[in-house]
């Protein structure tokens, strides 16, 4: 039978003195009491080696010092440096950060929000994208639930487009995919194709919509063949990259701007693997500037969107709500940069 760990009841007999007195100096209350006693508790529970039982405290004082971060998928390394971001910050301020998978389903970020406010969680940091279709079944839940959550005091910030009426740091997605695609055409490409995110992802439409509005300004026609679907894996460039294989010499794009630098790198394996040269047969461009960006032979063109700074924002914004309390859903958008790589060259 495993050995019962002490409690609070053990260190207030130990020091001789109250449970309330020995719970007040275990919290750190601001209720006065003496030197003495608190040094007599503290070195009971050093004595017993009492740890306090934090879910308990959360419970009873409707705060855990807890910050969700709800991601799309904890395998994409820009999910991975967004929570990196929302860490170091969080931390500074002894919150404790956990990283939730919702794989872009309403159906578990519904779960994992019910969860996380059972939990009293203080702070939930959407990460992900919300889709652009807001009828889906969970929808009046997650609104509903959100409302609980703000009632009770925690604080919600969405990174990306979402349904949820919140507070939301985004990137410029448009303007980013807007800028990279005049850059394509400043390099002489015409034929630009465009990959797109999952289904129904409202921040891969963002960034299609860049793409649009760069090619009407540029009089250059729009050509639905060129809208190719993926969703923003490296497997689903490398399924793309093997359709380009197969495509008529005259039809195929002279540049191709993936949604997301995971899928330029599955573009960029699958047509090497194909037998075309990089960037000579074909220019490639992504969007997120994750780390692995300037490491890949050629270096990725891509937009950079400060991922670790996003998530930075993100955290900060939650401890600026908790003591704020405010609840209205505004936005800001941070800056993003066309970094110019070796994977773009001048059209021949």
């Amino acid at each position: 039978m495993p050995a019962q760990l002490p409690s609070i009841v053990d260190v207030a007999r130990k020091a001789g003195v109250s449970i309330a007195t020995a719970s007040r100096v275990i919290s750190s209350s601001t209720y006065p009491v003496s030197a003495t006693t608190r040094e007599k508790v503290l070195a009971a529970a050093k004595e017993l080696k009492y740890m306090p039982n934090s879910l308990a405290r959360s419970l009873k004082v409707q705060r855990s010092k807890l910050i969700a971060v709800l991601v799309g998928d904890n395998t994409d390394p820009y999910f991975a440096q967004v929570a990196r971001g929302v860490e170091e910050i969080a931390n500074a301020h002894g919150y404790l950060t956990i990283m939730c998978n919702t794989e872009r389903d309403p159906a578990r970020e519904l779960a994992y929000l019910q969860t996380l406010q059972d939990y009293r969680a203080d702070g939930f940091i959407i990460a992900g994208s919300g889709l652009s279709e807001t009828d889906y079944a969970e929808q009046e839940q997650i609104n509903e639930l959100v409302q609980k959550i703000q009632g009770r005091g925690a604080a919600i910030v969405t990174l990306s487009p979402h349904s949820i009426q919140a507070p939301s740091i985004q990137s410029d997605n448009i303007g980013g995919a807007y800028e990279l695609t005049s850059y394509l055409i400043s390099l002489g490409h015409r034929r630009i194709a465009f990959v797109t995110g999952p289904a129904h992802v409202t921040v891969s439409e963002l960034r299609q919509q860049g793409y649009t509005r760069a090619l009407a300004d540029a009089s250059i026609p729009f050509a639905p063949e060129l809208i190719l679907t993926g969703d923003f894996t490296q497997a689903g460039g490398e399924r793309i990259a093997a359709t380009l294989a197969q495509m008529p010499v005259d039809q195929r794009p002279a540049a191709i701007f993936a949604s997301n630098d995971e899928t330029a790198f599955g573009l960029m394996n699958g047509l090497r693997q194909q037998g075309w040269r990089l960037p000579q047969d074909i220019s490639i461009c992504g969007f997120g500037d994750i780390p692995m960006a300037p490491m890949v032979i050629p270096s990725l063109t891509t937009v950079s969107i400060s991922l670790r700074e996003l998530g930075r924002a993100g955290a900060r914004k939650i401890l600026s709500l908790l003591q704020n309390h405010q609840t209205e859903p505004t936005i800001e958008i941070m800056p993003a940069t066309v970094i110019k790589r070796d994977s773009t060259i001048p059209h021949p």
